[in-house]
């Protein structure tokens, strides 16, 4: 909706400095003999906004609510005014008529000004201080993580694989990052082991110094056909690159081993990996490096194709067709079904490609989704419930309590299963909700936590 609102007001900012169109809409109205029908029908149109408006009890904490809510209060007004006092009314109109552009110009930028406001602003309600590490009434969180963007359930079902994200341009600095484990049964948070062994699932062009730092991003895990684990981490460290690794575990707990690594196009970002069980795979390209905050910003508002969905065949990439869009993110793959679910973080929206077809199947709106991940019949995405402009609290803060919601979706439909909104709680910014067993790990773009919450 605020979307909607944004481009309503930008609109009508345009519309209201054209004088015949406006003319000739203002000639109807005074030739009207009766203005009663316009009257009841403009405040029929208010109460319908002042009821969607408020069928939330907390609908003054979002911004399209609310301003919905006031054009609700004021069309009332403008048609109880038109049954009270019609003659009035028209001769005001013709005398705004009269000086039409010193009136209509102020109300044109006031319009744009208003538009502007709409799109950069969403949540109005109360920030929770959540700089202390600690669960509180409404989540749970375990900390000791340093933006924990991605998780990955290992194979035994005990551990979480948990990637930590450096940061990249416009969203922070290239920090180093690495792998982290997670002990589902002791609480552990562990340090993963990392061998070096033979190049033997990358290129052989590209190698690896033993020294040489990561800014891990997203992850992705196969059963390779020869019964091997193979983990896929996007990396931006020390340029971009897809690192391949094998997972062995050993005294129960466990290690990875560098298999080799893949070059990427380094005027790029990547963002995740899904994996075919032959080792091929598909990987999201965001956006060009050098994106600039403003930038960035035009791109949510206007939503105009930054990036596609790549294809590694064992030899080279390729682009997959129509897989076009606004900052493609996350990445899941159901290879039994042929079916790839791409989430489009700018562009709102996850999608399913028909991979034999090469189109898209469904599409469904999320605001801002992340990572997908992929659970029996169902798809699990995260869902920011704010503007950008909200979040500039908590650009320096170590955690943000901005508002979100978990959405399983039926992964054949794309359409919603299960809700769960959380706001006022000990974490935000979402990335990732991974269900196993009775809960769902929620991963962050920017805390120093993991959240988790019962699968209802």
């Amino acid at each position: 909706m605020n979307y909607f609102y944004f481009f309503a007001f930008l609109g009508l900012s345009v519309l209201i400095l054209i004088k015949p169109i406006t003319q000739s809409i203002v000639n109807k109205f005074l030739e009207l003999k009766d203005v009663r029908p316009l009257g009841y029908i403009t405040i029929f149109i208010g109460l319908l906004c002042l009821l969607t408006a408020t069928n939330q009890n907390d609908w003054h904490q979002t911004m399209w609510m609310l301003v919905t809510f006031i054009i609700g209060v004021l069309l009332v007004m403008r048609g109880l005014a038109l049954l009270l006092f019609a003659d009035h009314i028209k001769s005001l109109v013709t005398k705004i008529f009269n000086n039409y552009f010193r009136w209509m110009i102020p109300i044109s930028m006031m319009l744009v000004f208003l538009a502007f406001l709409i799109i950069s602003r969403d949540y109005l309600g109360p920030e929770k201080n959540i700089e202390v590490c600690q669960s509180d009434e409404v989540i749970d969180v375990f900390c000791g993580f340093k933006n924990p963007e991605d998780i990955v359930v290992l194979p035994d079902n005990e551990w979480l694989l948990i990637s930590e994200f450096g940061g990249i341009d416009p969203f922070g600095k290239d920090n180093s990052s690495f792998l982290k484990l997670f002990n589902l049964k002791t609480k552990r948070i562990l340090d993963i082991n990392l061998t070096f062994g033979i190049n033997e699932w990358g290129q052989d062009s590209c190698q690896r110094d033993k020294n040489d730092s990561f800014n891990t991003h997203g992850i992705g895990i196969v059963e390779r056909d020869d019964g091997r684990y193979q983990l896929g981490v996007i990396n931006h460290k020390p340029r971009e690159t897809v690192e391949m690794f094998e997972l062995i575990k050993k005294d129960e707990e466990w290690g990875i081993e560098w298999k080799g690594c893949i070059e990427a196009d380094p005027t790029i970002y990547l963002n995740d990996i899904a994996f075919f069980k032959d080792g091929t795979f598909y990987t999201t390209y965001m956006f060009d490096r050098g994106l600039t905050w403003n930038r960035w910003l035009l791109d949510v508002l206007f939503k105009p194709e930054t990036g596609h969905v790549k294809y590694w065949d064992g030899k080279s990439f390729s682009i997959l067709e129509k897989s076009f869009g606004s900052q493609p993110n996350g990445i899941s793959l159901d290879e039994d079904a042929r079916t790839l679910y791409i989430a489009y973080n700018t562009g709102d929206s996850v999608k399913s490609y028909d991979i034999d077809k090469k189109e898209i199947k469904n599409t469904f709106f999320v605001q801002s989704p992340d990572n997908i991940v992929i659970k029996n019949d169902s798809l699990w995405v995260t869902e920011l419930n704010h503007q950008p402009g909200d979040s500039s609290t908590c650009i320096e803060s170590i955690a943000c309590s901005l508002p979100f919601t978990i959405i399983e979706l039926d992964k054949n439909k794309l359409e919603p299963v299960k809700e769960y909104k959380v706001k006022e709680s000990a974490f935000g910014l979402p990335t990732v909700a991974v269900p196993h067993n009775d809960y769902i790990y929620i991963g962050s773009f920017h805390a120093d936590r993991i959240a988790y919450l019962p699968i209802k």
